[in-house]
């Protein structure tokens, strides 16, 4: 017999998921969409702290979406629903937009930086150390290092949040949108 539970202690995995875990959704972007797999589990950590996104994919859906998973107080799950909205080559130009107080996106949309708002200039992202891991092969894929910025709005009274993601190792910027879900809107299956 193979022995799933050795799978959490290869990366963060709050969740812990394995590679037959399906999960379904009963409320935010991801509702009655039918179920969906967990793929790739992905290990940020930032100084002392650690948290999770959870790549999740669908054979009914061709998008993937990412769970991003934070324990806090009390062990207390957080939990955030993200979508690839765009990627950016490496650009000086975009660099410079990054981490600035404000960004709008090109829809429109103006978020506000959610670290340290009140200060005006540009912060320079958080670094973060990452490993990715393929839940089916039992795998460390890779490992790199990222410059992360958080921003947030109010989207007719739901907060949506935006996460730029840098590779250091690519300069690649991935940019991602998404919303926080409450643990009580999603039912992950273990087999």
């Amino acid at each position: 017999m193979f022995d799933l539970s050795d799978r959490s202690k290869k990366v963060f995995n709050p969740l812990n998921v394995n590679a037959n875990s399906i999960i379904e959704f009963s409320a935010g972007p991801l509702s009655n969409n039918g179920i969906y797999r967990f793929k790739k589990i992905v290990e940020f950590s930032i100084n002392e702290s650690k948290y999770s996104r959870y790549l999740l994919y669908s054979k009914v859906d061709d998008d993937e979406y990412v769970m991003e998973v934070h324990t806090g107080n009390n062990n207390c799950i957080e939990t955030y629903i993200y979508y690839l909205s765009d990627t950016v080559p490496f650009s000086e130009e975009f660099l410079e937009v990054v981490g600035q107080k404000f960004l709008t996106t090109p829809d429109g949309f103006e978020f506000e930086r959610t670290i340290m708002p009140y200060k005006e200039e540009r912060i320079d992202g958080a670094q973060a150390k990452v490993k990715i891991y393929d839940i089916e092969t039992d795998r460390t894929e890779k490992q790199l290092v990222v410059n992360l910025w958080d921003y947030q709005r109010d989207a007719e009274g739901i907060t949506e949040y935006l996460n730029i993601e840098m590779s250091e190792e690519t300069g690649l910027f991935k940019i991602f949108v998404g919303e926080g879900i409450e643990d009580i809107f999603y039912k992950i299956y273990q087999s």
